[in-house]
């Protein structure tokens, strides 16, 4: 276990709200009188108009109507008293004190409703109005801050006139007399807005005020002030104010449960195995969590330390934890000040502590869920050490977290602490939204993209009723590809308001492979008209033959496609579930060039479309083929050979040389060879030729295929070929048997067909015989000259003569020695 450092506080760096003076004399507002809701049963009847947009309802889903503890953080204002009861903001003040609808501080990491997360649009939102009760005459007042420090330079307002009792106020932002800084409201980023119920009079005696509801609005309707709801002579209905719940960071893989198999959750002391701490007294595990109290020796950084193997930064980076405690909100540096926590860690590379930015916690009513985005730019706080290198990116391999920086003993309780990778799904998800003004006939168009939010997305439902509550669509993946997809969801209310929200994450969609097509392309080869492509496929959602689509790889062209229709029996042996019908084949008409042809098996229900393979192929017009024999006939050279043209599937001519004497043929020869290697072709792709050719020695035979456009006449190979007319032969055996000996061989004149004689010599003695016995293994290696040319004769031959063979010259040429043996 790593023992970190204590860490000095580093509370003095958090600047605070300061006052702000305001010049009573500028009043640039009016109040409206409040307005009776309507109590006639006719209602039904009245005009109605669509609420104008608010930015609490628009960026929270959550207008400023005090219904909740969401509506104000209490802790952050600075009054007598302040609380939410009965539907309405409470609160005790003397003249300057204030309470904050948005706020955010510096030195801390933003998260939730901080102004540095959720922007204030100042373009859309130029209007300010509030019901407030309160009892005196004199001038309130609203500012906005350009910095999160909350400094005078920075703070520009206007004030308004106050009216007794229960009144209804509308304060423009822009185009008006400002206050301070004069910063105007347009086009300004905000990161505070403060509101002052009472400025004068100067009385220093608390007031009681309360606020029933409150909104920063876009002008335009003619009640466009107003909040939804039943007045006199008209009704103003709700915006709809969807919230997306899923896809969102809490659905995504925790780290705990990934790397030990449950999470932090530490309700139970079970789950809080291999955690330790320092500065702490552990008093024990409940609902509330671990609760602990600060102790020394540095009391003021209690440590959790958390056991994890290295992790992927960039993976598991939405960090969450909920953590409460007792006593007040306070960053004063004192005891009961420092309510932050932080997260600490060690990343590869370095021993250098990584410290994240404050985390501001808050007490009471104002203590929830805290979820930040660790990657949302640098988490770092400033005064961590160099290297400073964050989060992103890095692997992460240790893990600590201080709960409650309190230089006092004081006592927390923290419940849970999560880091999850974002959402992912195979194939499928739900999609499950709300409509925080929900009212019947709402109906709801779901949307998703993979573009930032909006760029244009893909409706996948339409229409869809929504009840009250959670609604849900599922998203299905059926065919589009794989990668991350955030939602958005459109709201239509029945007067004709509409309202959209994106998820707050993206769901990273994945395949199940095993749903999708399966095959193979096993030939992309050269065809009359283009290429021929070979193979099989199959989708296991169904019997129904599948297409393939071919691109080419080169250039991304789309070439052709077909079905997989065909008998493969080999396919459904060996493929369990495979149909009958699964190969393909068909030909692609391609140009000129050199191709990598892929094919793609077109998905059909679960799965996406698949590659089955690539091949190259070149689509060439020049003819194709091979020399494959030159032999000596009678009268000249026999060649054979095969030729085709890729262009054509009919026979091509041929040219065959034998020195300078040519004969041309053509190659319509059945080849069962050819047929089967390039079925597309047919077998009729044969040449056998004979050409004349005399001479005294070698001759060069040489073969030459014809292209049938006439572009270019390739040479297919050339052989040497003796054309002698010295007859040749072979004196192969001479058996004794008594005072004679039987001698046999073979000879042939290469100039005739026809059997020639053959001497045979016993000294001087000589006798002529014919080589006209047929000799099967002549007939094979020389068909051409046929089987009779074998010799078989019986001579007297003393013992101890030697008996020479001679094969005759059948044109009084040079005779040939055939060989000579002792007897």
């Amino acid at each position: 276990m790593h023992q970190a450092p204590a860490f000095r506080t580093r509370r003095s760096r958090l600047v605070r709200a300061v006052p702000v003076a305001v010049v009573a004399s500028l009043v640039v507002a009016f109040f409206v009188p409040a307005a009776s809701p309507a109590a006639d049963a006719a209602r039904a009847a009245v005009p109605v108009e669509v609420e104008s947009p608010d930015f609490a309802s628009e960026a929270y889903a959550d207008p400023w109507d005090f219904s909740n503890a969401e509506d104000q953080n209490t802790d952050e204002a600075r009054t007598q008293g302040i609380s939410i009861s009965g539907g309405r903001l409470q609160l005790d003040l003397k003249p300057g004190d204030f309470y904050h609808p948005v706020i955010s501080t510096a030195g801390s990491l933003p998260y939730g409703r901080d102004a540095a997360s959720i922007k204030v649009d100042t373009r859309r939102y130029t209007k300010l109005s509030f019901k407030m009760d309160q009892p005196t005459r004199g001038t309130g007042a609203f500012y906005w801050f350009t910095c999160r420090e909350q400094l005078n330079s920075c703070a520009t307002g206007v004030s308004f006139p106050l009216v007794p009792g229960d009144q209804t106020y509308d304060v423009a932002l822009e185009g008006v007399p400002l206050m301070s800084a004069k910063i105007p409201w347009r086009g300004s980023n905000i990161f505070g807005l403060r509101m002052l119920p009472l400025v004068s009079p100067s009385s220093q005696a608390t007031t009681h005020v309360s606020v029933d509801w409150m909104r920063l609005y876009a002008p335009g309707a003619a009640h466009a002030s107003l909040p939804p709801g039943d007045y006199s002579g008209y009704r103003i209905e709700a915006l709809p104010r969807p919230l997306v719940e899923s896809p969102g960071p809490d659905d995504g893989l925790d780290l705990a449960t990934a790397q030990r198999g449950r999470p932090w959750d530490l309700t139970n002391e079970a789950n809080a195995g291999g955690i330790g701490s320092r500065n702490v007294l552990v008093r024990g595990y409940g609902p509330q969590g671990l609760t602990g109290t600060n102790t020394g020796p540095g009391r003021n950084d209690p440590e959790v330390l958390f056991p994890v193997a290295p992790f992927d930064a960039n993976r598991f980076h939405n960090l969450s934890f909920e953590l409460t405690y007792d006593g007040g909100y306070s960053l004063e540096d004192r005891d009961g000040g420092g309510k932050m926590a932080r997260l600490i860690w060690l990343v590869n590379g370095t021993d250098t502590w990584q410290e994240s930015d404050d985390l501001l916690t808050y007490s009471g009513p104002n203590a929830r869920k805290i979820a930040v985005d660790l990657t949302a730019g640098s988490p770092l706080d400033a005064d961590s050490g160099a290297p400073r290198l964050g989060w992103a990116g890095q692997t992460v391999r240790f893990l600590r977290f201080d709960p409650n920086e309190d230089r006092g003993a004081n006592t927390w309780h923290l419940k849970n602490l999560h880091l999850r990778a974002d959402p992912t799904a195979v194939e499928s998800t739900t999609v499950t939204f709300r409509d925080t003004a929900w009212m019947p006939g709402t109906t709801a168009d779901v949307k998703v993209g993979r573009g930032a939010p909006g760029t244009p997305y893909e409706t996948i439902a339409s229409g869809v009723s929504v009840s009250q509550g959670l609604n849900s669509v599922p998203f299905d993946l059926a065919g589009r590809d794989a990668g991350a997809y955030r939602v958005e969801v459109v709201l239509h209310h029945p007067a004709g308001g509409s309202a959209l929200a994106f998820s707050r994450s993206a769901v990273t969609m994945t395949t199940d492979s095993a749903r999708s097509p399966r095959g193979a392309l096993d030939v992309a080869a050269r065809a009359p008209g283009g290429a021929v492509v070979d193979g099989w496929v199959t989708d296991p959602d169904t019997s129904a033959p599948t297409e393939v689509r071919f691109y080419d790889n080169r250039s991304g062209r789309y070439l052709g496609n077909t079905l997989g229709d065909r008998s493969r029996p080999d396919v459904q042996r060996s493929v369990p579930g495979a149909p009958a019908a699964t190969g393909f084949r068909t030909t692609l008409a391609l140009g000129a060039g050199q191709y990598d042809v892929c094919a793609y098996g077109i998905n059909t229900g679960r799965g996406v479309n698949a590659l089955l393979g690539c091949r190259s192929v070149t689509v060439d017009g020049t003819p194709v083929g091979a020399f494959d024999t030159a032999d000596r006939v009678p009268g000249g050279v026999r060649a054979t050979g095969w030729a085709l043209d890729p262009d054509t599937a009919s026979s091509i001519p041929v040219h065959v040389y034998a020195g300078a004497t040519g004969r041309a043929t053509t190659a319509s020869v059945d080849r069962s060879d050819i047929a089967r290697t390039r079925p597309e072709y047919g077998g009729q792709h044969g040449f056998s030729v004979d050409v004349p050719a005399t001479g005294a020695g070698p001759v060069s035979v040489c073969a030459y295929a014809l292209d049938d456009a006439g572009k270019v006449n390739p040479q297919l190979g050339c052989r040497s070929v003796d054309v002698s007319g010295r007859p040749i032969g072979a004196f192969d055996a001479a058996v004794r048997s008594g005072d004679r000996v039987t001698a046999s061989g073979w000879a042939i004149d290469p100039d005739v067909a026809a059997p020639v004689e053959v001497h045979l010599y016993v000294g001087q003695r000589g006798t002529a015989v014919s080589a006209s016995v047929p000799r099967s293994d002549i007939a094979r290696l020389r068909p051409a000259y046929g089987g009779a040319h074998g010799f078989s004769s019986s001579v007297v031959a003393p013992p101890g003569s030697t008996v020479c063979a001679y094969a005759i010259d059948s044109a009084g040429g040079e005779n040939a020695l055939l060989g000579c043996k002792a007897v």
